[in-house]
């Protein structure tokens, strides 16, 4: 398995939240952001073990990065704030990633999110949240 193996899905559970607009990953990354709310998924460090006759065991960091409005504004931090339980509920409703990782659950060290905020994307501010996930696989390779 590797993270091609389950970032379809966890687009597709992303793309399902109420209300979501798009949905990208690290394949498809749009130039700017136009339509909102908008959410950006992409790993941003992991770890990896194995050994001669253990399993290959991997913990991929993914971040969700939910932009909601061109702008910071109250009006935009009212909108941003139910998709903290939106997202939550989103990913406790498939943890395997329909059976294509071990888990994907909240970072292990109890950050789940940061925000509502500016967040940058290009040269632009918008308001956004970023949700931070944890996938751990077992894989299958050759230690030599």
């Amino acid at each position: 398995m590797s993270i091609a193996t389950w970032i379809g899905t966890l687009n597709t559970n992303i793309a399902a939240v109420t209300g979501m607009g798009q949905v990208h990953d690290y394949r498809d990354l749009p130039g700017s952001i136009q339509v909102f709310p908008t959410a950006l998924i992409m790993p941003v460090s992991g770890t990896q073990t194995g050994g001669k006759s253990a399993p290959g065991i991997a913990i991929h960091e993914v971040q969700v990065t939910l932009y909601v409005a061109a702008q910071v504004m109250p009006e935009a931090l009212t909108l941003a704030v139910p998709f903290i339980a939106l997202v939550r509920d989103k990913i406790y409703s498939d943890v395997t990633l329909g059976g294509t990782c071990y888990h994907c659950l909240p970072r292990a060290d109890g950050s789940f999110y940061d925000g509502p905020g500016g967040l940058v994307y290009g040269d632009k501010t918008l308001c956004g949240i970023v949700f931070h996930l944890s996938v751990k696989e077992i894989e299958t390779f050759t230690t030599a």
